[in-house]
């Protein structure tokens, strides 16, 4: 008896996935600084032009959400912080837009975050926090509030929804079981799990699409089950993606600089709305350079 028989294939396509995104939606994206951004599906939310999005990005944010500031995606951001370590210490288009009032930021620390999301995932109105007890927290943050219970004080935490969430990671079936592989490079996982738990429907893009049974020996490395996936090698890029590849630092200066030098519609046009579609993009970065950030097991 084949047991696969009955399973729904959960493959997709970016069309389909970026279909769903409707202006005025909270939006999960993994991530975690250069880590397992879900650039894909952000390219493809830019090319769209959808707009008022509530971004719920991982506790430390990058690329992704400060590519939709920039392209004029968002409204509401809800991280602790949008930073490229080592060249920009607060991501520019996230900077300005703050600076200047054209998003509203969600303040809070890694913890809060993590907090927020269980109290979303778990269906229940807030959460009580020892953590943060005694900051101003609450004075940026209205919707954090102190609270006393049983003689001990808490932050009351309210939970976070998200709509649609995107990720990337390393390996799935055509089932939507995810995989992280076993050469991570950096910590086992930070927020995927929790962006996709959070999530009413989980789209997925990952490095490789792989056999059931391979997904089956090693049951213990799944991080998500049931999502739709889709195979975009390099989906990353310019982030890394944990197991496989390291960040393209030369290209996060390049996007830098132009965000500096008043030419991000030009960084757009040229990685963003240039390219057809990513397969083009991967033509465009180039496989030569792409494959020197490749991780020497898995080259």
């Amino acid at each position: 008896m084949n047991i696969m028989a009955g399973r729904q294939n959960s493959t997709t396509s970016l069309k389909e996935a970026i279909a769903k995104v409707k202006p005025g939606m909270t939006i999960g994206l993994s991530g975690f600084s250069y880590m397992n951004p879900p650039m894909v599906f952000v390219r493809e939310i830019i090319r769209k032009g959808i707009k008022n999005l509530t971004i719920v990005s991982g506790p430390t944010s990058g690329i992704e959400t400060d590519m939709l500031i920039g392209a004029g995606c968002v409204s509401k951001v809800v991280t602790s912080c949008v930073a490229f370590e080592k060249i920009a210490g607060v991501a520019p288009n996230f900077r300005k837009a703050a600076e200047y009032g054209k998003i509203k930021v969600w303040e809070c620390d890694e913890c809060i975050w993590h907090m927020a999301l269980k109290a979303g995932i778990y269906n229940i109105p807030y959460i009580l926090w020892p953590g943060a007890v005694g900051t101003d927290l609450p004075k940026l943050n209205k919707s954090l509030r102190e609270v006393a219970v049983g003689g001990k004080r808490y932050m009351k935490i309210p939970k976070i929804g998200i709509d649609i969430s995107f990720i990337h990671a390393g390996v799935s079936d055509i089932y939507g079981n995810v995989q992280l592989p076993e050469n991570l490079f950096l910590g086992r996982q930070f927020c995927e799990s929790e962006i996709a738990q959070a999530g009413r429907e989980v789209f997925v893009s990952v490095e490789k699409i792989v056999d059931n049974k391979a997904i089956m020996r090693n049951p213990e490395r799944t991080i998500i089950t049931g999502a739709k996936v889709i195979e975009a090698p390099f989906g990353s890029h310019p982030g890394a993606s944990n197991g496989f590849y390291v960040p393209d630092l030369a290209h996060y200066r390049e996007y830098v600089e132009c965000c500096k030098n008043g030419a991000f519609a030009d960084y757009l046009e040229k990685y963003v709305f240039g390219p057809k579609d990513h397969s083009d993009y991967v033509r465009k970065i180039g496989m030569k350079r792409l494959e020197s950030l490749r991780l020497k097991n898995e080259r």
